[in-house]
Protein backbone atom coordinates (compact mmCIF):
# COMPACT_ATOMS: atom_id res chain seq x y z
CA UNK A 1 0.00 0.00 0.00
CA UNK A 2 1.17 3.39 -0.64
CA UNK A 3 2.42 4.82 2.94
CA UNK A 4 2.88 8.94 2.35
CA UNK A 5 4.97 10.29 4.49
CA UNK A 6 5.97 7.68 6.51
CA UNK A 7 8.57 7.39 3.63
CA UNK A 8 10.20 10.04 5.90
CA UNK A 9 11.39 7.64 8.30
CA UNK A 10 13.67 6.11 5.87
CA UNK A 11 15.12 9.28 4.47
CA UNK A 12 15.92 10.32 8.49
CA UNK A 13 17.48 7.04 8.64
CA UNK A 14 19.63 7.05 5.38
CA UNK A 15 20.92 10.46 6.49
CA UNK A 16 21.55 10.04 10.47
CA UNK A 17 23.26 6.85 9.40
CA UNK A 18 25.47 9.12 6.84
CA UNK A 19 25.67 12.32 9.09
CA UNK A 20 25.22 10.56 12.79
CA UNK A 21 24.09 13.44 14.88
CA UNK A 22 23.31 13.84 19.09
CA UNK A 23 19.85 15.70 20.23
CA UNK A 24 21.97 18.62 21.30
CA UNK A 25 23.97 18.61 18.17
CA UNK A 26 23.53 21.25 15.43
CA UNK A 27 25.26 19.40 12.95
CA UNK A 28 26.64 20.30 9.46
CA UNK A 29 24.51 23.52 7.54
CA UNK A 30 24.02 24.75 4.54
CA UNK A 31 22.93 27.97 2.63
CA UNK A 32 19.71 28.26 1.09
CA UNK A 33 19.99 28.77 -2.57
CA UNK A 34 17.66 29.96 -5.29
CA UNK A 35 16.90 26.25 -6.36
CA UNK A 36 15.77 25.19 -2.84
CA UNK A 37 13.26 28.21 -2.68
CA UNK A 38 11.88 27.13 -6.34
CA UNK A 39 11.32 23.33 -4.65
CA UNK A 40 9.40 25.35 -1.23
CA UNK A 41 6.94 27.33 -3.60
CA UNK A 42 6.41 24.14 -5.87
CA UNK A 43 5.44 22.39 -2.56
CA UNK A 44 3.31 25.30 -1.45
CA UNK A 45 1.56 25.27 -5.10
CA UNK A 46 0.97 21.72 -5.18
CA UNK A 47 -0.20 21.64 -1.15
CA UNK A 48 2.53 19.32 -0.16
CA UNK A 49 3.96 19.48 3.68
CA UNK A 50 6.28 22.07 3.89
CA UNK A 51 8.19 24.81 5.95
CA UNK A 52 8.66 27.93 5.08
CA UNK A 53 12.54 28.83 3.60
CA UNK A 54 14.49 32.19 2.65
CA UNK A 55 17.38 33.08 0.27
CA UNK A 56 20.67 33.07 1.83
CA UNK A 57 19.50 31.60 5.48
CA UNK A 58 21.50 29.07 7.27
CA UNK A 59 19.65 25.57 7.92
CA UNK A 60 21.46 23.06 9.75
CA UNK A 61 21.22 19.12 9.95
CA UNK A 62 19.41 19.03 13.50
CA UNK A 63 16.68 21.95 12.42
CA UNK A 64 15.96 20.32 9.55
CA UNK A 65 15.50 16.50 10.67
CA UNK A 66 13.14 18.48 13.21
CA UNK A 67 11.46 20.08 10.53
CA UNK A 68 11.39 16.83 8.70
CA UNK A 69 10.05 14.67 12.12
CA UNK A 70 7.58 17.07 13.92
CA UNK A 71 6.33 18.86 10.98
CA UNK A 72 6.66 16.36 8.06
CA UNK A 73 8.40 18.78 6.14
CA UNK A 74 9.34 17.47 2.58
CA UNK A 75 11.20 20.29 1.55
CA UNK A 76 13.17 19.44 4.48
CA UNK A 77 13.83 16.40 3.00
CA UNK A 78 15.51 17.79 -0.18
CA UNK A 79 17.66 20.16 1.69
CA UNK A 80 18.94 17.16 3.71
CA UNK A 81 19.64 15.29 0.50
CA UNK A 82 21.64 18.32 -0.56
CA UNK A 83 23.47 18.40 2.78
CA UNK A 84 25.11 15.00 2.20
CA UNK A 85 25.42 16.03 -1.48
CA UNK A 86 23.69 13.18 -3.45
CA UNK A 87 21.17 13.56 -6.09
CA UNK A 88 18.02 11.56 -5.69
CA UNK A 89 18.80 8.40 -7.88
CA UNK A 90 21.74 7.81 -5.12
CA UNK A 91 19.41 8.80 -2.55
CA UNK A 92 16.51 6.44 -3.49
CA UNK A 93 19.03 3.83 -4.13
CA UNK A 94 20.89 3.59 -0.74
CA UNK A 95 16.94 4.02 0.68
CA UNK A 96 16.21 0.93 -1.44
CA UNK A 97 19.58 -1.00 -0.41
CA UNK A 98 18.57 -0.13 3.39
CA UNK A 99 15.14 -1.59 3.30
CA UNK A 100 16.78 -4.86 1.84
CA UNK A 101 19.61 -5.12 4.95
CA UNK A 102 16.68 -3.77 7.79
CA UNK A 103 14.21 -7.27 6.15
CA UNK A 104 11.50 -4.83 4.68
CA UNK A 105 10.28 -6.95 2.22
CA UNK A 106 7.44 -5.51 0.95
CA UNK A 107 8.87 -2.14 0.38
CA UNK A 108 10.06 0.28 -2.08
CA UNK A 109 10.83 3.91 -2.24
CA UNK A 110 10.81 5.94 -5.28
CA UNK A 111 11.40 9.54 -3.92
CA UNK A 112 11.96 11.20 0.00
CA UNK A 113 8.69 12.34 1.24
CA UNK A 114 6.41 9.76 0.43
CA UNK A 115 4.18 12.14 -2.07
CA UNK A 116 4.16 9.18 -5.18
CA UNK A 117 1.65 6.35 -4.47
CA UNK A 118 4.66 4.45 -5.90
CA UNK A 119 6.21 4.59 -2.22
CA UNK A 120 4.89 1.57 -0.95
CA UNK A 121 4.98 -0.82 2.40
CA UNK A 122 3.12 -2.74 4.75
CA UNK A 123 2.21 -2.24 7.87
CA UNK A 124 4.30 -4.73 9.32
CA UNK A 125 7.32 -3.26 7.19
CA UNK A 126 6.90 -0.12 8.51
CA UNK A 127 6.53 -1.00 12.57
CA UNK A 128 9.70 -2.68 12.05
CA UNK A 129 11.03 0.03 10.07
CA UNK A 130 10.01 2.55 12.95
CA UNK A 131 11.68 0.38 15.68
CA UNK A 132 14.79 -0.03 14.21
CA UNK A 133 14.73 4.00 13.82
CA UNK A 134 13.99 4.66 17.59
CA UNK A 135 16.40 2.25 18.81
CA UNK A 136 19.88 2.97 16.59
CA UNK A 137 18.78 6.65 16.30
CA UNK A 138 18.08 8.13 19.87
CA UNK A 139 17.82 11.43 18.48
CA UNK A 140 14.25 10.31 16.38
CA UNK A 141 13.37 9.03 20.12
CA UNK A 142 13.70 12.64 21.31
CA UNK A 143 12.82 14.81 18.23
CA UNK A 144 8.65 12.74 17.91
CA UNK A 145 8.14 13.06 21.12
CA UNK A 146 7.88 17.60 20.73
CA UNK A 147 4.00 18.23 19.71
CA UNK A 148 5.47 21.34 18.51
CA UNK A 149 8.99 23.06 17.14
CA UNK A 150 10.59 26.45 15.96
CA UNK A 151 11.84 26.75 13.07
CA UNK A 152 13.81 29.49 11.61
CA UNK A 153 11.27 31.87 9.35
CA UNK A 154 8.60 28.73 10.01
CA UNK A 155 7.67 30.19 12.82
CA UNK A 156 6.41 27.50 15.80
CA UNK A 157 4.67 24.28 13.43
CA UNK A 158 3.13 21.78 15.18
CA UNK A 159 3.46 17.66 14.75
CA UNK A 160 0.83 16.05 12.08
CA UNK A 161 0.97 12.84 14.32
CA UNK A 162 -1.81 12.39 16.30
CA UNK A 163 -2.41 12.70 19.92
CA UNK A 164 1.78 13.37 20.38
CA UNK A 165 2.17 14.25 24.19
CA UNK A 166 -0.48 12.58 25.76
CA UNK A 167 -2.07 9.52 27.31
CA UNK A 168 1.73 8.37 26.62
CA UNK A 169 1.98 8.99 22.89
CA UNK A 170 5.30 9.68 22.59
CA UNK A 171 5.24 9.78 18.28
CA UNK A 172 6.58 8.40 15.62
CA UNK A 173 5.03 9.29 12.14
CA UNK A 174 1.94 9.98 10.51
CA UNK A 175 1.29 10.58 6.72
CA UNK A 176 -1.22 11.79 4.39
CA UNK A 177 -2.23 11.60 0.32
CA UNK A 178 -5.48 11.22 -1.58
CA UNK A 179 -4.74 7.81 -2.68
CA UNK A 180 -2.18 6.60 0.87
CA UNK A 181 -5.53 7.85 2.88
CA UNK A 182 -5.02 8.57 6.14
CA UNK A 183 -1.28 6.56 7.49
CA UNK A 184 0.16 6.23 11.40
CA UNK A 185 2.69 4.60 13.25
CA UNK A 186 2.35 5.35 17.00
CA UNK A 187 4.50 4.82 20.34
CA UNK A 188 2.49 4.60 23.41
CA UNK A 189 4.41 4.23 26.80
CA UNK A 190 1.99 1.93 28.75
CA UNK A 191 2.44 0.24 32.47
CA UNK A 192 2.27 -3.32 32.45
CA UNK A 193 2.38 -4.12 36.42
CA UNK A 194 5.59 -2.00 37.50
CA UNK A 195 7.13 -2.49 34.20
CA UNK A 196 6.63 0.39 31.47
CA UNK A 197 6.51 -0.79 27.54
CA UNK A 198 6.82 0.88 24.74
CA UNK A 199 4.09 -0.41 21.98
CA UNK A 200 4.22 0.15 18.10
CA UNK A 201 0.90 0.17 16.44
CA UNK A 202 1.06 0.66 12.36
CA UNK A 203 -2.15 1.90 10.37
CA UNK A 204 -2.44 2.59 6.87
CA UNK A 205 -5.34 3.43 4.17
CA UNK A 206 -7.44 5.07 6.38
CA UNK A 207 -10.24 7.10 4.52
CA UNK A 208 -13.04 9.55 5.99
CA UNK A 209 -13.67 13.26 6.44
CA UNK A 210 -10.29 13.18 8.16
CA UNK A 211 -8.05 10.52 7.53
CA UNK A 212 -5.14 11.38 9.88
CA UNK A 213 -7.53 11.57 12.65
CA UNK A 214 -9.18 8.37 12.00
CA UNK A 215 -5.66 6.56 11.64
CA UNK A 216 -4.55 8.32 14.96
CA UNK A 217 -7.71 6.56 16.52
CA UNK A 218 -7.43 3.06 14.81
CA UNK A 219 -3.41 3.50 16.06
CA UNK A 220 -4.01 4.38 19.45
CA UNK A 221 -6.72 1.73 20.03
CA UNK A 222 -4.96 -1.13 18.36
CA UNK A 223 -1.90 -0.07 20.78
CA UNK A 224 -4.03 -0.58 23.56
CA UNK A 225 -5.16 -4.12 22.58
CA UNK A 226 -1.88 -4.89 22.79
CA UNK A 227 -1.28 -4.54 25.99
CA UNK A 228 -3.59 -7.39 26.63
CA UNK A 229 -1.22 -9.68 24.77
CA UNK A 230 1.38 -8.92 27.92
CA UNK A 231 1.16 -11.09 31.42
CA UNK A 232 2.60 -10.33 34.31
CA UNK A 233 4.24 -14.06 35.48
CA UNK A 234 6.28 -14.79 38.31
CA UNK A 235 9.33 -17.48 38.45
CA UNK A 236 12.02 -18.52 41.08
CA UNK A 237 13.65 -15.39 40.03
CA UNK A 238 11.07 -12.69 40.50
CA UNK A 239 8.39 -11.51 38.31
CA UNK A 240 8.63 -10.92 34.55
CA UNK A 241 6.79 -10.23 31.74
CA UNK A 242 5.39 -12.44 28.83
CA UNK A 243 3.75 -12.24 25.82
CA UNK A 244 0.40 -14.28 25.35
CA UNK A 245 -0.30 -13.13 21.83
CA UNK A 246 -0.06 -13.68 18.40
CA UNK A 247 4.03 -14.38 17.90
CA UNK A 248 3.02 -12.12 14.38
CA UNK A 249 2.58 -9.30 16.26
CA UNK A 250 5.68 -9.02 17.38
CA UNK A 251 8.78 -6.99 15.64
CA UNK A 252 12.56 -7.52 16.99
CA UNK A 253 15.08 -4.85 15.27
CA UNK A 254 18.43 -5.89 13.89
Amino acid sequence: MPVASLTKMMTAWVVLHHLPLAYNQVGPCLTVNANDVAQWKYDVRSGQSNARIVLGEQLCEGTLMRGLLVHSAGNYAELLMRLIGWNLATFVGVMNRDARVLGLTHTHYVDLTGISPLDRSTAKDQGRMAVDLMTSEPIVDQIVTLPSVALPDAGVVISFTPFVGTNGVVGVKSGYTDLAGGCDVMAVNMTVGKYTILFYAVVLGQHGGDPLAIAGNAAFNLAHSLRLSIKVVTTKSGTQLKWIGSPSFVTTTT
